[in-house]
């Protein structure tokens, strides 16, 4: 291999056109995500980012990580009505961007609220709240809204053969690489403590009753299940990281991955950590089943649509 093959090898992955529909979809679950995530805040908003909560905006900007220059709540003035104001501007911009109106700037505008509300208090968010702002920053430069969108019907609005468009995939793949990227971190930090590499890992973590969310009466009772569900998740987080970019090996890879978050969703109470990682899966989608799963669909709701007619 000379290093004019890596530099090919280089473009074809980053540059050559791809269809956008995988990203298009992402950018819906995404959306959601987003608006789950503010639903879960609204309730307790004032406590976790008022002024009368337990951690001011001062105080805040005291903790490491609450420096984070993408802090809107820096320049607000300090009163409940400006916070829930904010909050109501950064939930439209969630709704704009999962329709795909105006998409590249909803998307910016929802990954300034949400490292606002990160750095505001930087003691809630987990890290699955800290790779959706990631995938946010990357998608206010990818082609997200190309297709499946609002953008997309006003710009064809005149060309009713419109099919997917192709376009560069970099900020797709950044996206990518940041999940292989958290997959492989949480495989090196695990690898360093002798609870994993002795197989016994999973069992403290299923005693936490502050985790505990629905019981699983024989996995974590038995020594042998145990060391099967801790080792077992090191040989996914890492193949996650690795072996997904293998064709051959993506989708078995993709469904232990799911089966390995289902597990954890089911066991551990940890809000949205295992849907913002499952739904990260579709990248990794051949975009012809993507194609073909969303004319279905289409299908389907054209088909009721002519059945629900008086």
């Amino acid at each position: 291999m000379s290093l004019v093959d890596i530099r090919r090898a280089w473009d074809r992955f980053f540059f050559e056109p791809t269809s956008v529909i995988n990203i298009a979809v992402y950018r819906i679950a995404l959306g959601l995500l987003v608006l789950n995530y503010g639903a879960l805040l609204a309730p307790d908003l004032l406590v976790w980012f008022g002024e009368k909560g337990p951690l001011s905006l001062a105080t805040s900007r005291l903790i490491p990580g609450g420096q984070g220059w993408v802090n809107v709540f820096i320049w607000l003035p300090r009163s409940d009505s400006w916070v829930w104001g904010f909050y109501i501007f950064f939930m439209v911009a969630a709704v704009l961007m999962t329709i795909g109106f105006m998409t590249r700037i909803s998307t910016f505008l929802v990954f300034v609220g949400i490292a606002s509300f990160h750095h505001r208090n930087v003691m809630i968010p987990n890290s699955g709240d800290y790779f959706i702002r990631l995938a946010l920053f990357f998608m206010i430069f990818s082609q997200a809204g190309a297709t499946l969108s609002i953008d997309q019907m006003i710009w064809t609005k005149h060309d009713k053969e419109a099919s997917t468009p192709f376009r560069a995939p970099w900020a797709m793949r950044m996206i990518q690489l940041q999940l292989c990227f958290l997959y492989v971190a949480a495989y090196l930090w695990k690898i360093r403590g002798d609870l994993w590499l002795h197989g016994i890992a999973v069992y403290y973590p299923a005693r936490l009753q502050e985790f505990f969310r629905f019981p699983v009466p024989y996995i974590f009772e038995h020594m042998w299940t145990i060391k099967l569900w801790t080792w077992g998740t090191l040989v996914v987080e890492l193949s996650l990281g690795t072996l997904v970019w293998i064709k051959e090996l993506r989708y078995w890879v993709l469904l232990a991955g799911i089966l390995l978050h289902l597990g954890i969703a089911y066991s551990m109470n940890i809000p949205m950590f295992a849907q913002i990682m499952i739904s990260t899966y579709v990248l990794w989608v051949d975009p012809k089943y993507s194609e073909q799963t969303i004319a279905w669909i289409q299908r389907k709701i054209k088909f009721r649509g002519v059945l629900s007619k008086p």
